[in-house]
C-alpha cells in the first residue's frame, strides 16, 4: 500500500496522516495543540463554541480504517448539528424573549395612556355633569319665578280686570237701555 501524505483529506479538519513511527501519545499531542490553536483563534463565543463542540473524542487508538473515520467524521457532523440547532433555538428564545419584552412596554405604555385618557374622560364627565346639574337648578329657580309671576299677574288680572270689565260692561248696558229707553 502506498501512503497518501500530501493528498486532501475532504473532511474540513483533515487529520494527519499515521507514519509507522507516530505514537498514540504524538498523535494525542498534536490533537491537543491543533484545539489549542483554534481555540486561541476564535476570539467571539461563536465560532469559540463551534471548535469546542462536546464531542466524544475517540479513544486514545488511532484512527486505523476508513469505517473508522466514518464514524468519527458523522460523529462530528452530529455533534455539529446538535451544537448548531442548540444554538439556533437559544437565539429563537433570545429573539423571543426580547419581543415580549418589547411588547410588554408596549402593552404597558398603552395601558397608561388609556388610564390616563378614561380618567380625563372621567374629570370631563364629573365637570359636564356638574354643569348640566347647575343649569338645571337655575332653570328650576328660573321656572319657579316665572310660575310665581305669572300665577300673581293672573291673579292680580283676574282680581282687578274682571272687576274692571264687568263695571264697565254694566256701564255699557246701562248705556244702551238709557239710549233704547229700557228699564233696569
Amino acid at each position: 500500500m502506498q501512503k497518501r501524505r500530501n493528498q486532501r483529506s475532504p473532511l474540513p479538519m483533515a487529520s494527519p496522516a499515521l507514519e509507522e513511527n507516530d505514537s498514540p501519545l504524538e498523535l494525542t499531542i498534536f490533537k491537543k495543540r491543533k484545539r489549542n490553536i483554534a481555540n486561541a483563534s476564535c476570539s467571539n463565543s461563536a465560532s469559540a463554541a463551534f471548535f469546542n463542540l462536546q464531542s466524544t473524542p475517540p479513544d486514545r487508538k488511532t484512527l486505523t480504517t476508513i469505517s473508522e473515520l466514518k464514524q468519527l467524521a458523522s460523529s462530528r457532523l452530529e455533534d455539529i448539528k446538535r451544537s448548531l440547532i442548540d444554538r439556533s433555538h437559544s437565539e429563537i428564545l433570545k429573539d423571543l424573549e426580547a419581543s415580549h419584552s418589547r411588547l410588554h412596554k408596549r402593552f404597558k405604555i398603552q395601558t397608561q395612556a388609556c388610564q390616563q385618557a378614561m380618567d380625563e374622560a372621567e374629570g370631563e364627565c364629573k365637570k359636564m355633569s356638574e354643569k348640566i346639574n347647575g343649569s338645571r337648578e337655575a332653570m328650576k329657580a328660573t321656572y319657579a319665578e316665572f310660575m310665581a309671576d305669572a300665577q300673581a299677574t293672573a291673579s292680580r288680572v283676574c282680581k282687578t280686570s274682571i272687576s274692571e270689565l264687568s263695571k264697565s260692561f254694566e256701564k255699557g248696558i246701562d248705556n244702551l237701555r238709557t239710549q233704547f229707553g229700557i228699564p233696569s
